[in-house]
């Protein structure tokens, strides 16, 4: 059984990357062709001889079968980032527990529906677990991560026009728009450090729920906002200075109750889960005229062209099972997010990073024809070196 609910408690986040291109300075344009080479590498290796649903599989078969009749696990979401493919692929059938799919406005609401016991297990990006650590949130745990080493553009810093910002330099003594906590909270910090710039000190931070950040620009009331492809479009495509390319590495994770984990019912449910999850990102990536349609056009409300923009800007990621390589990446977002303003203090992300579903990540992997791209991101500076 799977239903879907939409709580309207959480308003602090922001949804799925995907955005497009229009108005960047020189270097973001470099790093765009950059970016699109990696992407389309990236895909070749997605073997496209077809899916494999594995609903048949022995494996499949074993851990539905661990998974005690009446349990329910409730999964938070953003954008139906999970539910529509879960429907649209077919993965979710024959799922042996009630899925009952939350939609939040972002992360750091999932995090909050976590911590508060609301969900089981959510989507979130690469900041808000990092910045939950650093606040003292110590009963989460990472127990997948999906990367894209594109680094995808993702999210857009666009500018009102007619305002004399032609540049990142000349947001000095600007306002901007941003949903604190989230991946846009981290990749506009990335993006003013780069420039020399520190939110909140050279320019004014105006913090907002995700989904009031292009409401509140398209206002006039900001000089500048931090937001994301389907916003970009309906804002009538502002001029965009620069975007997330080379500030994140399209990392997100599902993060979970460490309590949840060990429950005889749920922590059967979730490790289910993680099998179907890794199979919707593999379904999703064989077919992206489906995906375009039933996410950007049927969900968003975007042209197909639209989405297939965006969807070819933003790229997918794949699973990877938690290894050291893994682990150090990670580490890396937390370490820039401490060094960029957008973390308190140092965390150590080690401890909530939980590798025991390494197994399942692989062989669904297997079982679908995918070898994840090596972690590297070509568009980060070396070790030492600004970008």
């Amino acid at each position: 059984m799977v239903s879907v609910f939409d709580p309207h408690s959480f308003n602090s986040g922001t949804g799925p990357a995907a955005s497009a291109r229009a108005g960047a300075q020189p270097a973001s344009a470099l790093r765009r062709r950059l970016l699109a080479a990696s992407l389309a590498g990236g895909l070749a290796c997605l073997a496209p001889a077809g899916y494999a649903a594995a609903a048949d599989d022995a494996f499949a078969r074993e851990l539905a079968a661990k998974v005690p009749k009446g349990t329910r696990l409730v999964i938070a979401e953003q954008s139906s980032q999970a539910s529509v493919p879960w429907k649209q692929s077919g993965v979710g059938a024959g799922v042996p527990y009630e899925a009952v799919f939350a939609n939040f406005n972002g992360g750091p609401a999932v995090l909050e529906a976590l911590v508060s016991g609301g969900v089981d297990i959510g989507y979130i990006g690469e900041a808000p677990l990092p910045i939950a650590l650093a606040a003292g949130v110590e009963d989460l745990v990472a127990v997948a991560l999906v990367a894209n080493p594109g680094s995808p553009a993702s999210t857009y810093l666009v500018v009102q026009p007619g305002k004399g910002i032609d540049s990142v330099a000349d947001l000095k003594g600007r306002s901007v728009a941003y949903p604190p906590g989230t991946g846009r909270h981290m990749i506009l910090a990335g993006i003013l450090h780069e420039h020399g710039l520190r939110l909140g000190e050279d320019v004014k931070g105006v913090q907002l729920a995700g989904a009031e950040v292009a409401p509140t620009f398209a206002s006039g009331a900001v000089d500048a906002a931090i937001v994301l492809g389907n916003q970009y479009f309906r804002l009538g495509e502002p001029p965009i200075l620069d975007d997330g390319v080379g500030h994140n590495w399209g990392l997100n994770a599902l993060v979970a109750r460490k309590s949840v984990l060990d429950d005889p019912a749920r922590g059967p449910a979730i490790a289910d889960f993680v099998r179907r999850a890794v199979a919707i990102y593999n379904w999703q990536a064989a077919h992206p005229d489906q995906w375009i349609q039933a996410n950007f056009v049927e969900q968003q409300g975007l042209t197909f062209d639209q989405g297939k923009r965006l969807h070819e800007e933003s790229g997918l990621g794949t699973f990877y099972p938690v290894d050291d390589r893994v682990l150090e990446v990670f580490q890396e977002i937390a370490d820039g997010l401490e060094q960029t303003g957008a973390l308190t203090r140092k965390v150590d992300v080690k401890p909530y990073v939980d590798a025991r579903f390494n197994e399942i990540i692989a062989r669904q992997n297997a079982a679908d024809g995918v070898t994840p791209r090596p972690l590297e991101n070509p568009h980060a500076p070396a070790a030492g070196q600004s970008r």
